[in-house]
């Protein structure tokens, strides 16, 4: 960890007034400069918090020959007027040093800018917790500045992680101007930032170009992707990039977005930035990242044991009490799963998993092996019914198909129309070969019976799926009333609805935001688990003299995933991803629920 030569408390300022600046907190030391949190009183008294810029260089003529290089730059800035460009200003002072106390005769050079309530990019990136949706808007306000700065022929060549600084509200600010410069002038100076320059380097005497702030964006874009990652090679900076984003779980055509600014040749890099920014937003808002664990199904083997089959950046597993005698598909199969759904098929209860990968790829998987199903799939929901049959149900180019699979039987799909579709959040067998699904299109959340000549049915009061057009997820349950579906917003806020109803669906959770929903039908009615920062919740139906729901917490860890499932005997099976490590509870014979021991994978 960088440490700072000097203290808090001291004082520095121009020569004429040399205690006009008071040292409050050090926050790093880059380079030849150190940066201070500082607080200028003047000379009516009135203090403002400032950011400190103190060159560390003590020779005169280097310190007066930086001061004529900022005085530039600061004039320039000015007359620029930038949006959320941080323009400083400089002097040339005595060290700092304690209030009162004769200043040294050396002199320093500091650059003052107003002090901006934010944290570095990559600060922000590691701490923020909006998804994908809040990064697409940093990086937009970023590529803003960077364009209203290029169109006025004028480049930073130093746009790193510690020069953006981001506040709270997601607002950018592009900081640290020392080496501002004109397009058509010559370089008198050279800069390489360790990770965030291109493969072709500036040379002293040759011009700046805009593809190396291009450049830097693209590495940011990165940073915002991927905050724990290390330092990017410049010489391979897209095809790391590509196969780091990949392995994370970001889908191919969001691969390829983020690293168009990393192009080895500068003119194949977006200029404007606009519109490339533009287009990742929306990848960006579409984007549902490969967790972990990003999948999960629970189900009760025949004597009631639960299996627990899991997917996502490292592909599926098995676990679970059930697992005994059960194996995975062989051969080569999903890498990193989105979404899956699996069941008992057939009369000897052969396990199958259905999967959709990072690429939108469906696979199924059986004891034969795993095989692609289709291509361009958008969610993924099903079942095995009654007869034993497998049927999986999923949008491809805003329709609706199913897949069919029982053993001994080929795969069989079918394009339904009726019912437009962009992406399936749940489906219901309601009897034998009659099933209900939940799918979104065009922003609104739809249930349908295929088959059926009645049309799609809103959810709810022309329910939109939130200010962005979608939710996170969805389920179906039958219940004494009719089927019932729940729906998991952006905000992570939870309705109930009964369909085939016109009234408006009922809030639950209390408010307190969750990040993975199941519902079940059971016995005295739908059994719903929620999952957030809370733990796990699970709203039980009312018994006995109660007229309310129910809720039991079995944890209070953070969780992000659940599943439940009923056996044969109408126990209830839970699983649930608790702080990345699986949990899996059970009803005994008595109904009371039971933690589960998870046996270590052999």
């Amino acid at each position: 960890m960088s440490e700072s030569r000097w203290v808090p408390g001291l004082r520095f300022g121009p020569e004429f007034d040399p205690e006009q600046y008071e040292l409050l907190e050090f926050h790093h030391r880059g380079g030849e400069a150190e940066v201070w949190r500082a607080v200028r009183t003047g000379h009516n008294g009135r203090k403002e918090l400032v950011a400190a810029k103190i060159m560390l260089e003590r020779d005169p003529s280097e310190v007066r020959r930086w001061l004529g290089r900022w005085d530039d730059v600061s004039h320039n800035a000015h007359r620029l007027g930038v949006t959320d460009l941080v323009v400083p200003s400089f002097l040339l002072g005595p060290s700092p040093h304690r209030p009162g106390a004769a200043p040294s005769a050396g002199l320093l050079g500091y650059q003052i800018s107003p002090w901006v309530e934010g944290v570095p990019l990559h600060t922000w990136a590691r701490a923020q917790r909006g998804g994908p949706a809040a990064v697409a808007e940093v990086l937009a306000r970023l590529c803003r500045i960077v364009d209203e700065l290029h169109r006025k022929r004028w480049v930073h060549r130093d746009i790193s992680p510690a020069n953006v600084l981001v506040d709270g509200q997601g607002q950018v600010k592009l900081i640290d101007l020392t080496f501002l410069a004109p397009l058509d002038h010559t370089l008198t100076v050279a800069v390489f930032t360790p990770g965030h320059v291109p493969p072709e380097a500036e040379q002293v005497g040759g011009f700046p170009t805009a593809a190396k702030d291009l450049f830097a964006v693209g590495t940011l874009a990165r940073t915002l992707l991927l905050p724990d990652h290390g330092r990017l090679d410049h010489r391979l900076a897209a095809e790391q990039a590509r196969a780091e984003l990949l392995a994370a779980g970001y889908a191919e055509e969001l691969a390829r977005w983020a690293c168009e600014p990393l192009a080895r040749e500068p003119e194949r890099r977006p200029a404007p930035l606009g519109p490339w920014v533009a287009r990742g937003r929306e990848l960006l808002r579409s984007h549902r990242p490969v967790a972990r664990t990003a999948g999960l199904a629970v189900l009760p083997d025949r004597t009631g044991r639960p299996l627990v089959v899991a997917g996502g950046s490292e592909g599926t597993a098995l676990a679970g009490p059930g697992r005994v005698g059960h194996h995975l598909p062989t051969g080569q199969g999903p890498e990193a799963v989105r979404e899956l759904t699996a069941g008992w098929a057939g009369r000897q209860g052969e396990l199958v998993v259905c999967a959709e990968d990072r690429g939108n790829t469906l696979w199924v998987g059986t004891s034969t092996g795993w095989w692609e199903a289709a291509r361009g799939v958008n969610g993924l929901a099903g079942a095995v019914g009654p007869g034993g049959e497998m049927t999986v149900w999923t949008a491809v180019g805003g329709a609706l198909r199913s897949y069919r699979w029982a053993p001994g039987l080929t795969l069989t799909g079918q394009e339904l129309s009726g019912c437009p579709a962009d992406r399936v959040l749940a489906a219901l067998e309601e009897r034998p070969g009659c099933w209900l699904v939940l799918v979104e299109h065009r922003g609104r959340v739809l249930s349908w019976r295929p088959g059926s000549a009645e049309p799609p049915a809103p959810l709810g009061p022309d329910h939109p799926g939130g200010r962005d057009g979608s939710l996170r997820a969805g389920a179906l349950a039958r219940a004494s009333a009719g089927p019932q579906a729940v729906a998991l917003r952006p905000d992570g806020s939870v309705q109930l609805h009964t369909l085939d109803s016109a009234g408006p669906g009922t809030e639950i959770g209390d408010g307190e935001p969750s990040l993975g929903i199941a519902m079940v039908g059971h016995r005295g009615g739908p059994t719903i688990a929620l999952a957030g920062a809370g733990g796990v919740r699970l709203r039980l139906p009312a018994a006995g003299a109660a007229r309310r729901p129910r809720w039991w917490r079995p944890t209070l860890r953070p969780a992000t995933r659940v599943a439940l499932a009923m056996g044969d005997d109408w126990r209830l099976c839970l699983a649930a991803v608790v702080e990345g490590e699986l949990q899996v509870w059970q009803e005994d014979a008595a109904y009371r629920w039971q933690a589960v021991d998870l046996p270590e994978s052999p």
